[in-house]
């Protein structure tokens, strides 16, 4: 088994350029990457701690994206099959663009947060609000966001830094 399953989604983007460099941070002998389209909520149990990673599909429209949107469709799948983690360590990450979509900036992070928290997990490395200059988030809460929320298109010098500090975070926590 190996120690961290990275599950994301969507596939060749950001998220999934963050989830290699989280990878590369740890190793490819701790670390699994799993695109979320070809995963089932069993695929949770081969790792003892997980990542997930997401994106902001719009406030708006993550309900009604039934067909298409990934994440939707496997956290309700988790709910249907009773999905029970065991108190799994779990940390999130989100992307987001906070200069094009300062109002709904990592929404989709609390989007999935909001699903899994109900699945018997331990929440792990929460991010503070530090730097980003948006207007609103769901996934801010106390000043931290529920996990890493970062910017590619306008903090892309920063990235490398930032998810770093962020691994070794996780590191400590687990």
């Amino acid at each position: 088994m190996k120690n961290i399953g990275i599950f994301y989604w969507p596939i060749k983007g950001n998220v999934e350029t963050v989830a290699k460099k989280i990878k590369e941070i740890y190793g490819a002998d701790e670390v699994d990457i799993i695109d979320l389209s070809k995963a089932e909520p069993k695929h949770l149990f081969h790792y003892k701690n997980l990542i997930l990673g997401c994106s902001t599909v719009g406030s708006e429209s993550w309900e009604d994206a039934t067909d298409d949107n990934v994440w939707y469709q496997f956290l309700h799948k988790m709910e249907d099959d009773k999905v029970d983690l065991n108190g799994k360590n779990l940390a999130i990450y989100g992307l987001g663009d906070q200069m094009r979509y300062p109002y709904n900036f990592v929404d989709g992070m609390e989007r999935v947060f909001s699903h899994i928290v109900n699945h018997n997990i331990n929440h792990i490395a929460q991010w503070p609000n530090e730097g980003l200059t948006f207007k609103e988030s769901l996934a801010l809460h106390d000043d931290k966001f529920r996990g890493l929320a970062i910017d590619l298109d306008n903090d892309e010098d920063e990235a490398d830094a930032t998810i770093t500090k962020w691994v070794e975070m996780i590191k400590k926590e687990i």
